[in-house]
């Protein structure tokens, strides 16, 4: 079963993946314009700087377990309740078998990371200590930590899942960006929507 986006057709597998990533873009986009308000341009341009290498980084990043074992700790963190962490770790198991059928097992035991594997493998555990932190400073939910467990499995398999279509670089990268450029932007007009919106006249 295929999905067709103008002219690249994806797997309803990738298809899942790059939703999360795009709902993890969305939070920031969120948070991007709660910080243009308060005028924090320093935070702007950090987080900016952040969600466009990420978008780089992520399909060359061997960091993807690493990022997912980041978010679940702090979920542990954020709410010291196993239950949470548990919902994080179940969703995030979830997603990847259900994508597993997707991924090739390509052992490379000889050779050594280069340097912009290193580099995109820490810019990818950046990006899910971000995003885990932004959806963390909403009340604790079942449906948050489990938003944290889905965006950690994306970000576990979305690397592969890219390579392993046989799409062009280019394409690749269009496609990457098309939906977390797109979460952005629906996440930052989200935020001004709420923001614009008219407060309840409330009288003591």
């Amino acid at each position: 079963m295929a999905l067709k986006i103008g002219k690249i057709e994806i797997g309803y597998r990738l298809f899942i993946s790059l939703t999360a990533i795009a709902i993890a873009y969305g939070y920031i986009g969120a948070h991007l314009c709660t910080l243009w308000r308060t005028d924090d341009y320093l935070g702007i341009g950090f987080l900016f700087t952040l969600v466009i290498v990420a978008i780089f980084a992520i399909p060359q990043s061997l960091g993807g377990l690493l990022a997912a074992i980041a978010a679940v700790i702090i979920v542990y963190w954020q709410t010291p309740d196993i239950s949470y962490s548990l919902v994080a770790v179940g969703v995030c198991l979830g997603l990847y078998l259900v994508n597993f059928q997707d991924l090739r097992y390509d052992p490379r035991p000889d050779q050594k990371l280069s340097i912009r594997e290193i580099v995109a493998t820490l810019i990818t555990i950046g990006f899910m200590v971000q995003v885990a932190l932004l959806i963390s400073k909403n009340p604790v939910s079942w449906i948050n930590t489990g938003i944290i467990g889905a965006i950690a499995g994306a970000i576990t398999l979305i690397g592969k899942q890219l390579i392993y279509t046989d799409m062009p670089q280019k394409t690749i990268w269009k496609l990457l960006g098309l939906f977390t450029l797109s979460g952005l932007a629906i996440g930052f007009a989200i935020r001004v929507f709420i923001y614009a919106a008219p407060k309840p006249l409330i009288l003591y």
